[in-house]
């Protein structure tokens, strides 16, 4: 805008110093014609440029001072717009590094601070982990001031209220500063979570801990004599307590998972304690209540009613003998501790012994088989048996039930069927299938969960103990096989059992042998 003013100012002054002087020539040539002839052009001419001079002299004088402080205008705005051009290219200045220098800090702060939070390790102990935390926010900040006092804790148990600095394995006891550190109020000179407090222990710099609900503690460094922090200071301090407090919820938090996790454990124990000392205390009375009613049934002067009777004992004897065979089972299968023998055999006998023993009526086995040679643990097999007849009987409604055992080669459905856990290319397929009310899709994603029993097995069989499948599908895997389940609701439901199988030309005497004692 200055050079603006200062152009049309040299433009008025040229045309005031020019456009009087024409005006006189033109005059003078129209007044004075006859004289300016006389005396010659050239000499009208010398007399017009002196006293054009003597014009231009006159406004000279009278405008220098005015043009004076124009140009000189006019060098400043060139010094600043050369200064400025400067600063663009590269120069600097003294305010753009201060900022750059400040930003280049609180990045470094940040960095740190996120860098030192994560190495808290949150699994090891609480108290541990707040030591661990109060030496993440010295190194984050560069001040080795700072101390973590935790004034409540939900559950103690973890974490003790107390002073946490990383010079003490055991927390020091609360005092009065750290009370009323916790309440005092800083005014208006604070955010959310950091506070500025001055009082009679002296001034400090208080960071609130995000810790949620369970836990209430505060970081607290000595501030007397310091510069008040500023706005970008007490960013980086509120995140650094949010940072702090997330780490120390999640201590809590995992330590409250793991004293969960060891009493559940110790609970599980418990449990197969109990159950291997039921089952061991079982056996021999429950044996000894079959062998007796059998003797007592083989007398010839036993009536009818007192045989019935003795075959319901003994009928009832070997069911809970089997219970506890399969409660042995579990308990081994849970310790690790049971190993599978390898015979080779057809399951057919044992089908259909097993039926017998649980089906007292004159219901039909309608049993398929093409005679597999299995290899395998004939005892175990039968409780694999037991197991899958007792559930179809059940939960089948009575409906019918229906028994395969069949061989074939490994293939894609095989592998479909969940069959591939069975390492012998030949294998021996034995399913049962009822017609039943089937299970739900969450009841059929648990089906071999151990003491699960969804809402309708319950309403059909009160009296199940939610082990049978479990410890099926755990002894068909012992012997180098898998089991898998397919159901609908309202359809019926089908349980395979794939186990290692031998071709028909390997049956010989042996074989034979251990067919003919298993029957």
């Amino acid at each position: 805008m200055d050079g603006g003013r200062l152009a049309l100012r040299l433009l008025a002054l040229l045309l005031v110093a020019v456009v009087p002087v024409l005006v006189v020539f033109a005059v003078v040539m129209f007044v004075a014609g006859d004289w300016v002839a006389q005396a010659g052009v050239g000499s009208a001419l010398l007399l017009v440029t002196l006293a054009a001079l003597i014009w231009i002299g006159i406004l000279t004088v009278a405008g220098s001072r005015r043009l004076g402080d124009d140009l000189r205008t006019m060098v400043r705005l060139a010094e600043r717009g050369r200064r400025t051009r400067e600063a663009d290219s590269g120069g600097g200045g003294e305010a753009q590094r201060r900022m750059a220098a400040a930003l280049d800090e609180r990045n470094r702060q940040i960095a740190s601070l996120a860098s030192e939070v994560r190495q808290v390790a949150i699994g090891a102990d609480a108290g541990m982990v707040a030591r661990s935390i109060v030496a993440a926010a010295r190194a984050a900040t560069g001040d080795a001031t700072w101390s973590l006092a935790v004034l409540h804790v939900a559950e103690s148990v973890a974490l003790v209220p107390g002073v946490y600095v990383p010079e003490r394995d055991e927390p020091a006891p609360l005092e009065e500063v750290h009370r009323w550190a916790s309440v005092a109020s800083a005014g208006d000179k604070t955010t959310s979570d950091v506070r500025q407090i001055e009082g009679p222990w002296g001034g400090f710099l208080v960071i609130d801990l995000a810790g949620g609900e369970d836990v209430t503690a505060m970081l607290l460094a000595p501030w007397e004599g310091r510069a008040e922090p500023s706005t970008a200071d007490r960013n980086v301090y509120s995140l650094l307590g949010q940072h702090v407090g997330n780490a120390l919820e999640h201590a809590l938090l995992y330590a409250r998972v793991r004293s969960q996790a060891d009493e559940l454990h110790r609970l599980a124990e418990v449990q197969r304690d109990f159950l291997r000392g039921v089952t061991h205390d079982l056996q021999t009375p429950l044996t000894s209540i079959g062998a007796i009613a059998g003797e007592f049934s083989a007398r010839a002067d036993l009536d009818a009613a007192g045989r019935a009777d003795l075959e319901v004992i003994q009928h009832q004897a070997d069911r809970l003998r089997r219970m506890v065979g399969q409660l042995l089972a579990v308990t081994r299968l849970d310790a690790g501790a049971l190993v599978a023998r390898q015979d080779v055999f057809r399951a057919e006998p044992i089908v259909r012994r097993t039926w017998r023993a649980l089906v007292s009526d004159t219901r039909e086995l309608k049993l398929e088989s093409d005679e597999p040679l299995i290899v395998a643990d004939p005892d175990r097999v039968e409780q694999i048996v037991w197991a899958l007849l007792d559930n179809a009987l059940k939960y089948g409604q009575g409906s019918e039930i229906r028994v395969g055992i069949e061989s074939h080669r490994r293939d894609a459905e095989d592998r479909r069927l969940r069959a591939d856990a069975v390492p012998s290319d030949l294998v021996a397929e034995l399913w049962v299938s009822d017609e039943g009310f089937g299970m739900d899709a969450e009841a059929l994603s648990h089906a071999f969960e151990q003491f699960y029993r969804s809402a309708a097995a319950r309403d059909a069989a009160p009296d199940g103990s939610g082990i049978g499948l479990y410890a099926a599908r755990g002894l068909a895997r012992i012997m180098g096989g898998s089991m898998a389940v397919e159901s609908k609701q309202g359809v019926g439901t089908t349980f395979r059992v794939f186990l290692p199988a031998e071709p028909r030309e390997a049956e010989g005497e042996l074989i034979n042998e251990s067919a003919a004692a298993i029957e």
